[in-house]
């Protein structure tokens, strides 16, 4: 056979296009390590905002308690860069630490404002009593309703005690008989509330509505007074 003079082009070996770099166990494990000081970080500042926006709510300022939560947000990659903490780097891991703030948040609010933690109660009312000849006696509720004896007068002196825990921003009083419903005026001192029953008559029935606002929850009650 001639040579003809055409070269065969002999074939390439075949060259990876990528080549995967060397395993960093050094680096993967200072950065899952920053990480966890990253979540834990996270997981404290929900529980101490989610405390405080309760403690915010009871006293009538819970939108405090929100904007605490935006401003946390907004400037928590600040926070943690501050303590010299690493940020995570991937997005979906970025994303798990503000999920984590925002349900660490709301689980210590809800806790915050329930036993054990915290009773929440309104104002209560308790201890109804009338004066008889300069004298306050007791009242007793049966069947329903409190019997006053008449006295001979048209105004029945009353009062009741109010505990509360938190500051009673209003008290409104209500008198309703006879199908006709006014405002009562009334005075307190030292957890007493005193007032009146106006235009007494016998064997008349008076509704006395007793509304008590603190800072934080409010108590609504009807009493039935009987005049004997």
């Amino acid at each position: 056979m001639y040579n003809t003079g055409e070269v065969m082009a002999n074939p390439k070996k075949d060259e990876p296009i990528f080549v995967e770099p060397p395993f960093d166990k050094k680096g993967y494990l200072k950065y899952e390590r920053e990480r966890a000081k990253a979540i834990i970080f996270v997981f404290l500042i929900g529980l101490v905002v989610g405390i405080l926006s309760a403690f915010f709510e009871i006293y009538g300022f819970w939108y405090l308690g929100v904007l605490l939560l935006i401003a946390i947000l907004y400037f928590l990659n600040r926070i943690i860069k501050f303590l010299k903490i690493g940020l995570p780097k991937q997005t979906s891991h970025k994303i798990y630490m503000y999920g984590e703030l925002i349900i660490t948040w709301f689980i210590f609010w809800i806790i915050a404002l329930n036993p054990p933690v915290h009773l929440i109660s309104g104002p209560e009312i308790v201890n109804l009593q009338f004066e008889n000849n300069n004298h306050w006696t007791n009242l007793t509720e049966v069947s329903g309703k409190y019997d006053i004896p008449f006295n001979g007068k048209t105004t029945d002196h009353l009062r009741y005690h109010t505990d509360y825990k938190y500051p009673i921003t209003a008290i409104y009083i209500n008198e309703t008989t006879s199908g006709i419903t006014r405002p009562v005026k009334y005075t307190e001192s030292h957890n007493e509330v005193y007032f009146n029953l106006t235009s007494v008559s016998p064997e008349s029935t008076y509704y006395v509505h007793i509304t008590e606002k603190s800072s934080y929850k409010s108590t609504s009650e009807t009493f039935k007074f009987f005049i004997t």
